[in-house]
């Protein structure tokens, strides 16, 4: 029987620090926010520690691909399997997609995704506002890459800030259906909406210690940016091909190990319900089908924004990148996207700073034409990852309609 995918639900009853990879001393002055969310490789982190906690692995022969519980390596051990070698964080045996914010009431337990970036709202004194989609304009625009055509909408509108969306709204919003205003959530920033805020920041300051003279250190004061979630809410990782044992009620979660309670649950796919009939009925380009891509995760490439093999082309006047994705032919027409994000870290194998690369943020947008079944394209691409460290998490997306 096939194990059922897990969502690891983690409480953080506390106030956290997530790193992102910028150094303390990057720019001479000791400030650093928190990235909310947290990495997938931090998380990833967590759920491997707590698996080996959980079995009772000894860390140390771990290093060495050893369990001493059941007297063997990875070929023996199923959580070896499943946590992968010692030092890497790509070739692991488990399905990690997330992290997501999860807003629970008893067992039941609801999933937030950062806002897709072409979900805005509309600005007007005479009309009542709403929640508008972008999509690629009729007529291409004169850019620094050539005549794109660029997301547009018919009204004035304003781009949405630190705003999540439930699941049961990302799913209106794959389908075209109309969003409510209950469906939006806030990380801060927007006191009209004080009762769907689910995320406080907090400034620390502190100072460096030195440990052989037993003293601060001068001219070291730093300050952090914590977050504390308000009680309800709590960070979430879907996890498939999770190994059936116990897990450690208390796990250490951020830059200081502060304690946050771990459970897990039984948990569902992202519904494709209505998907192949909203892209059937949908708008297109060039004679294909339009979709797009949002991504739930952080997601890296080669190519910096781009997807590995697109290249450049020129359709009826327009600029646009032909390729293939997940084995289906497409043609990406624009992307609506922030500027990207920046992850490092440390590697605690090598005892080195981990290199700091650029990755597309969570929330963004692709836009494809196509001219392959509509189900297949969902088939290949919805609810599933591209991109490089889909191990790790990255590249999380799922199948909507212009």
């Amino acid at each position: 029987m096939r194990n059922k995918e897990k969502l690891l639900v983690f409480g953080c009853e506390q106030s956290y620090f997530f790193r992102a990879g910028q150094p303390f001393n990057a720019g001479e002055y000791g400030y650093l926010p928190s990235l909310f969310p947290p990495t997938v490789q931090v998380m990833q982190g967590v759920i491997r520690t707590a698996l080996l906690k959980g079995h009772g692995v000894d860390f140390n022969d771990y290093k060495n691909n050893y369990c001493g519980v059941c007297r063997g390596d990875s070929r023996v051990c199923k959580v070896l399997q499943a946590v992968g070698r010692f030092g890497s964080n790509e070739k692991i045996g488990m399905d990690l997609k997330g992290p997501c914010v999860v807003r629970w009431n008893e067992n039941e337990q609801e999933r937030l995704y950062p806002i897709p970036r072409d979900l805005v709202k509309t600005e007007s004194k005479s009309v009542a506002e709403e929640y508008i989609c972008l999509q690629p304009d009729s007529q291409p625009q004169i850019t620094d890459r050539g005549n794109i055509h660029l997301p547009a909408a018919k009204r004035r509108y304003k781009i949405l800030e630190q705003a999540w969306i439930s699941e049961t709204g990302l799913e209106s919003y794959l389908t075209g259906k109309k969003i409510r205003s209950k469906d939006i959530y806030w990380a801060g920033g927007n006191s009209k909406a004080p009762g769907n805020m689910f995320l406080s920041k907090e400034q620390r300051f502190g100072i460096a210690f030195d440990h052989i003279k037993r003293s601060a250190k001068e001219q070291m004061l730093y300050s952090t940016e914590h977050i504390r979630l308000r009680p309800g809410y709590g960070l979430a990782v879907r996890v498939g091909r999770l190994p059936e044992l116990s897990l450690p009620d208390m796990v250490k979660l951020g830059g200081e190990g502060r304690i946050s309670s771990l459970q897990a649950y039984v948990t569902e796919p992202i519904s494709k319900t209505g998907i192949v009939a909203a892209l059937d009925q949908g708008p297109g380009l060039w004679g294909g089908m339009g979709f797009k891509l949002v991504f739930l995760t952080p997601a890296r490439f080669n190519g910096g924004w781009l997807p590995d093999g697109f290249g450049l082309t020129e359709i009826d006047g327009a600029s646009a990148w032909q390729g293939e994705l997940k084995g289906i032919d497409c043609t990406l027409v624009a992307a609506c996207m922030d500027r990207p994000i920046y992850i490092g870290g440390w590697n605690i194998a090598r005892g080195e700073p981990k290199p700091r690369r650029a990755y597309v943020p969570a929330g963004s947008v692709y836009y494809f034409t196509t001219r392959a079944d509509t189900k297949e394209v969902i088939a290949a691409m919805h609810d599933k990852k591209i991109g490089l460290e889909q191990g790790a998490g990255c590249g999380h997306v799922v199948v909507g309609r212009w």
